[in-house]
């Protein structure tokens, strides 16, 4: 497992190991919203988005992460203020999950959702819902801080629990989840990014942009959580 897996993305105990990665990126109107004006996670702070961001709630992980990320790289004041700005710009009241902001997106409610990179995949691809594959074929994808940090990344994850009783079966299992085979399957079947560096994304995830992520331990971003929520609740996230 440490072998598969570069240290950001596990404890560094050993407690626990990433399976699969997903950026949290920006997906904007291809229409409504100008190449390059956006470029930094920073950006949507800035007043010309005022009315123009959907999310879902700050408090969800995928948000929680993201600031715990934005706290490590600026600071903490710095973070708040960025929170406070975003809450400001909002097109409406968070709501919704991922799919629900892109959705809005394509309905013009607003140009901007913040989002995980594998729900893009299950837009794209949704023979459930077709209409679906409406909201994807509207939107435009941006990775931020490209020129800096990188893009923020969360995790699918697993461990062993501390008492089980079929250790070495659990283990086999995490250990074949970071293999090739398996890492592809993650990649071309659920649209993630693989965490084992010996394995190249799908190439519909190639196809969406091949771009710098933030090499943040996952576990500094956990130690960063708590204050992230003080700030979500301060702001009204």
């Amino acid at each position: 497992l440490q072998e598969n897996i570069p240290s950001h993305l596990r404890d560094s105990k050993s407690r626990w190991f990433a399976l699969s990665k997903r950026a949290r990126i920006l997906a904007v109107s291809k229409e409504r919203v100008p190449l390059g004006s956006i470029n930094n996670i920073e950006d949507l702070a800035n007043e010309k988005w005022k009315g123009k961001i959907c999310t879902r709630i700050g408090s969800h992980d995928y948000n929680r992460s993201l600031l715990a990320s934005i706290i490590a790289a600026n600071g903490e004041e710095v973070a708040e203020n960025w929170a406070k700005a975003l809450v400001q710009n909002l097109a409406r009241k968070p709501e919704g999950n991922d799919r629900n902001q892109a959705k809005a997106v394509h309905e013009g409610i607003c140009d901007i959702a913040v989002m995980n990179t594998y729900y893009f995949g299950k837009m794209k691809f949704n023979e459930k819902n077709p209409e679906q594959k409406e909201w994807a074929s509207s939107l435009r994808l941006i990775f931020t801080n490209q020129s800096n940090r990188g893009n923020h990344v969360n995790i699918a994850g697993g461990g062993i629990i501390k008492y089980s009783k079929n250790k070495d079966n659990a283990q086999a299992l995490l250990e074949f989840l970071t293999t090739p085979d398996a890492q592809k399957l993650y990649s071309s079947m659920n649209y993630e990014y693989p965490v084992n560096p010996k394995v190249r994304p799908s190439k519909e995830l190639d196809s969406w942009g091949i771009f710098i992520e933030d090499q943040l331990p996952v576990e500094r971003i956990a130690e960063l959580a708590p204050t992230a929520q003080k700030i979500i609740d301060r702001v009204g996230w």
